[in-house]
């Protein structure tokens, strides 16, 4: 198991003041992916086996529309009941149900999200949230993946006004979530098990293979954003279980060469611009490989 305490440019005080260590997954602890029908979630499934993770696929509706696509690898799973997010005791049935000591869940990610098409985002990007993270806390799951977006936290944005717009309050939604989320780990009792969170806002999502961790920055403070692949957002949400500095941390990504400031992004994104932005908002990190992208991130 490697340990860390956050950080090693930015450790954080009330880790090192209380002897806590940030934990990485193990690699024989099984993966639980929500929402593994989005596009999204699908690439999470995607990125764990190509990783060699076990992974356990689940949907709302309890079919995998791209099972086929795995179905002979033997690190594959899917959930038998559908797991509904908005339910804990959905949650608690597939975790029960799959948590055996040969199959022992080390992270969950939270792929899921409310459909523009009818989903109520209060209920899967609030209260989903907040149910699964109370079901790792109580089940002792060392780490919680979200999928949240960039320009969350900044409702001034043309971003933030045109996508809470459309998804009926999800922006809002999102951010409550997340808020839940850090306040429940931040109980000294939970940072001593050696449980936490990573939450992850993408910029705009489009589709196509991964660029890679040198293709990307990520930044902390929400006010640069772009865009970049949903399989590259796997790729970060995989990658981040093998690092200590994604320990209860939050952070935007996007590919490097798309970054502008969240005034400026949405119209970059709709031009399709690789033209990066000379805005420097001082916690920008880049790297070669994951490790590299992720050292340095500042615990919340």
């Amino acid at each position: 198991l490697i340990t860390s305490t956050c950080s090693a440019n930015n450790v954080n005080p009330a880790f090192a003041m209380e002897g806590i260590s940030a934990q990485t997954v193990p690699k024989d602890k099984s993966v639980l992916v929500l929402g593994a029908n989005g596009g999204t979630g699908n690439e999470c499934v995607a990125a764990l086996l190509k990783k060699g993770r076990s992974c356990i696929a689940t949907s709302r509706s309890g079919e995998l529309k791209y099972q086929d696509m795995y179905r002979e690898n033997e690190l594959f799973s899917s959930s038998a009941n559908a797991v509904d997010v908005t339910s804990i005791e959905s949650l608690e049935d597939v975790l029960l149900e799959k948590a055996t000591p040969t199959n022992n869940i080390g992270a969950v990610i939270f792929a899921a999200s409310a459909s523009t098409k009818g989903g109520d985002a209060d209920a899967v990007d609030r209260q989903g949230v907040i149910n699964a993270a109370q079901c790792c806390i109580a089940n002792n799951i060392p780490r919680l993946v979200i999928v949240s977006s960039g320009t969350v936290t900044r409702p001034d944005s043309a971003v933030y006004k045109l996508l809470n717009f459309v998804g009926k309050g999800i922006m809002e939604a999102k951010i409550s979530g997340e808020d839940a989320v850090r306040d429940m780990y931040a109980n000294p009792e939970i940072k001593a098990k050696g449980l936490g969170y990573t939450i992850v806002r993408p910029g705009g999502l489009t589709t196509g293979t991964s660029l890679g961790a040198s293709a990307l920055e990520l930044n902390q403070g929400d006010n640069k954003s772009g865009r970049l692949s949903r399989a590259d957002v796997a790729e970060i949400c995989v990658n981040c279980l093998d690092s200590p500095y994604t320990f209860d941390v939050t952070f935007e990504c996007y590919e490097a060469n798309t970054a502008k400031p969240v005034e400026s992004v949405g119209i970059s994104n709709i031009m399709k611009s690789t033209d990066a932005t000379t805005f420097v908002s001082g916690r920008e990190q880049l790297g070669e490989t994951w490790e590299e992208l992720f050292n340095g991130l500042s615990c919340d």
